[in-house]
């Protein structure tokens, strides 16, 4: 919306020069008229891109009040970063939201626009043109930051096809040729379950998504299991559920894994944790005493859920930072870019819901 003047005038209300006209107006009027301190104004007129959306407006509206050129049309366009995720259902948990919200703030501090997206089935060649913009021309947006895989993956696919600076962050390592850091949750099952095997549990079980990474995460899970019980390992010994996401499905996950006789059961994901918890309480079975719980991943609040959930989590903040320092990296000299491969490894993270096996 264009700055507007209320038509009347008072005393010591500013009025614009006719057309033409030079007219001198100091920071503090600027300033005043804004309604910012003298030191926002000023940071506003030198470098409109180190404050914020709202104080810059207000600066500029008050120079077309104050009839002073802004010189906005040749202001060059913030930069813009898309922040992709893929859409989650209603009833399931975002594993990424901690990240998501840590790369929005970061990419905003280096004045960068985040263009938030959430990459559902079926989606991705109209997301990518959105994004991309038409065939030839330049894209409207200048790097990626791609979470999780799934529909998301399939964006980055297109997003690569046009050569666009980008980095995912997810489970699973694919041979796309797109800059990555891969969460390995393998190693994180294999500390869990040395956790819960130095506890006195042998009757363990997972309960993973049925995704790209469930392969990778069973093997890593059946070897872990051989190794530190020095067992075969077989499906009997070491159990494994796969489930659809949402809540419901990590029930019934958890209730085949008790019916196992499963003293306790790592969890991939947070809505499988959910599940787990509810079946339990189906059962009337106490966690953590009748059935203890670990989580590999994040899981939100899980610090103030009852019980508070062990789990093994990742360096959100670490990894925020080495996303958004490749991609800028890559958008400075797409030319020299290097598509990276990192590993991040998980740490444990001890709470209330993995305990000894107690007598059921």
């Amino acid at each position: 919306m264009s700055p507007t003047a209320d038509s009347s005038s008072g005393p010591g209300t500013p009025t614009a020069p006719e057309p033409g006209e030079h007219k001198h107006v100091g920071l503090g009027a600027i300033a005043g008229a804004a309604g910012v301190s003298k030191a926002t104004a000023s940071r506003a007129l030198r470098d409109p891109e180190s404050v914020s959306p709202g104080s810059l407006a207000k600066v500029r509206r008050a120079l077309a009040i104050l009839g002073v050129d802004s010189g906005s049309r040749n202001t060059p366009s913030r930069q813009m970063v898309a922040l992709v995720r893929p859409a989650v259902p209603a009833g399931n948990v975002d594993p990424y939201t901690r990240l998501f919200d840590l790369l929005t703030s970061k990419i905003f501090a280096q004045g960068i626009a985040a263009v938030h997206v959430e990459a559902a089935a079926y989606r991705a060649d109209a997301l990518a043109e959105s994004l991309l913009g038409s065939e030839g021309g330049e894209p409207h947006v200048q790097g990626a930051i791609v979470l999780g895989g799934g529909a998301a993956g399939e964006l980055a696919a297109k997003l690569a096809e046009r050569n666009l600076p980008q980095i995912r962050v997810s489970n699973a390592r694919h041979s796309d040729g797109i800059a990555r850091i891969v969460l390995d949750a393998t190693d994180g099952i294999a500390t869990a379950v040395q956790h819960l095997v130095h506890l006195g549990h042998r009757r363990i079980g997972l309960a993973v998504l049925r995704d790209s990474a469930a392969a990778g995460r069973i093997a890593g899970f059946r070897k872990s299991m051989a190794r530190v019980l020095h067992i075969p390992a077989t499906r009997d010994q070491a159990p494994v559920v796969e489930a659809a996401g949402g809540t419901m499905a990590g029930v019934a996950a958890a209730e085949e894994l008790l019916h196992l006789q499963c003293s306790a059961v790592i969890a991939c994901a947070p809505s499988l944790s959910f599940g787990i918890l509810e079946a339990a309480a189906r059962a009337r079975l106490d966690v953590p005493r009748d059935l203890s719980l670990l989580t590999v991943g994040d899981m939100p609040d899980a610090d103030v859920i009852a019980p508070p959930l062990s789990q093994v989590s990742y360096d959100w903040e670490a990894i925020a930072v080495s996303a958004l320092g490749e991609v800028r990296a890559m958008m400075a000299n797409p030319a020299e870019a290097v598509a990276i491969d990192y590993s991040v490894t998980p740490d444990l993270v001890l709470r209330a819901s993995a305990v000894p096996p107690q007598r059921r």
